[in-house]
């Protein structure tokens, strides 16, 4: 089958890899989504336990947008041209959802749903039934750049919503986009990282859960492929138990300078059930030196405070930080931070004898953040 995850813009490459991590397919990163090829199964896999992607789509259809003004004609033809009737029958609800630029999602929603409720009356000789609030199938349309894609929805709600972000801060960033944060620094559950400024907690809570698929497992029974009778395995939620992990013993630890903070971190995890695997404390980045041994660290992650207001003071903290990890950051580790303004960041790594080594753009919704990768340079060892 042929399949699209979309992810978020800049996080392409990552969820990638993370794809074929998973079920072993090779990924092709295109605008804001990867497409790729798998079994049915393998797809509901993907659905189920991936972190960095924000929804799973079997795709029936997929086409370049010659131009904007002939999107909807376009996704006319790619419905007839399906075999979504495959998808549907009268004893089944339908619904359709679009995600694209060139269109307002809900008009386009209503001309989708109307191109699919045309063709099964002229397929099938009879009128399709429509649920907006509880559907057996959703037709998802999907468009970024030129690529278009119409598909059945394996998820039915957004991936990148967690249910431990009950506590948040001003900061705070997606579970996506913290976990496509981790990948991007070669996080794996045998290296020690630290999150010096881990608000509500998204980074450490993240790391936890690699590689179990415990953050999805209380809201298994809403995931749409479970409503796609004729479609899955009549076993799929034993298939689905197999993929549960045991917890392994991890070296996170999620620091912070505001009690409220770690005060809310903890809640979270402990939400999340992976409380037992982070350790939470209290301090300011210019002590952190004091809380290792020198090499201890193999991974900083995080997305440090930033105020336009305040320059001093917040490259004065960067300084200390970087400073900081010169002792505690071992000579292969990684520091990968994300940040509004990534020139600061760097003139306190090189000031500390680190260099940005990788840079990348995230896009969580309309707020552009820098990603970036420092190691220590040559000169520092």
């Amino acid at each position: 089958m042929r399949a699209l995850a979309i992810a978020h813009k800049g996080t392409e490459a990552l969820a990638a890899s993370e794809i074929k991590n998973l079920i072993g397919s090779e990924a092709y990163p295109k605008d804001s989504c990867v497409v790729f090829d798998a079994g049915f199964m393998d797809l509901c896999k993907a659905a189920y336990i991936s972190q960095s992607v924000r929804r799973v789509i079997c795709i029936l259809q997929e086409f370049t947008l010659e131009k904007k003004e002939s999107f909807l004609s376009q996704l006319q033809q790619a419905v007839e041209n399906s075999e979504i009737e495959e998808w549907l029958s009268p004893e089944k609800t339908f619904r359709a959802v679009c995600e694209s630029e060139f269109a307002i999602a809900q008009d386009a929603e209503a001309e989708a749903g109307s191109f699919i409720i045309e063709k099964i009356k002229k397929k099938k000789s009879y009128t399709q039934k429509v649920s907006l609030d509880s559907p057996d199938v959703t037709a998802y349309v999907f468009s970024s750049g030129k690529n278009c894609f119409l598909g059945i929805d394996l998820c039915g709600f957004d991936l990148s919503k967690r249910d431990y972000k009950v506590f948040t801060t001003s900061a705070d960033i997606k579970g996506t986009i913290a976990y496509s944060l981790l990948l991007m620094a070669g996080y794996d559950s045998k290296k020690a990282l630290l999150d010096p400024f881990c608000g509500s907690g998204p980074i450490p809570i993240e790391a936890a859960f690699k590689p179990t698929s415990s953050l999805n497992h209380f809201r298994r029974e809403n995931f749409a492929f479970l409503k796609l009778k004729g479609h899955i395995p009549p076993d799929i939620n034993a298939l689905l138990e197999k993929l549960e992990k045991p917890a392994e013993k991890r070296r996170i630890f999620a620091y912070d300078s505001h009690l409220n903070y770690i005060k809310s971190a903890k809640k979270n995890a402990k939400i999340a059930g992976v409380n037992k695997s982070i350790e939470f404390s209290r301090i300011e980045a210019e002590w952190l030196d004091t809380k290792f041994s020198k090499g201890e660290i193999d991974i900083i992650a995080s997305r440090p405070p930033y105020s336009k207001y305040e320059m001093k003071k917040t490259q004065a903290l960067y300084d200390s930080l970087f400073y900081s990890a010169q002792y505690i950051l071992s000579e292969k580790g990684k520091i990968a931070l994300l940040s509004a303004n990534p020139g600061m960041l760097i003139k306190s790594a090189e000031k500390n004898n680190f260099k940005a080594s990788e840079e990348k753009e995230f896009w969580q919704g309309n707020m552009k953040l820098h990603a970036l990768v420092f190691t220590k340079s040559k000169k520092s060892t």
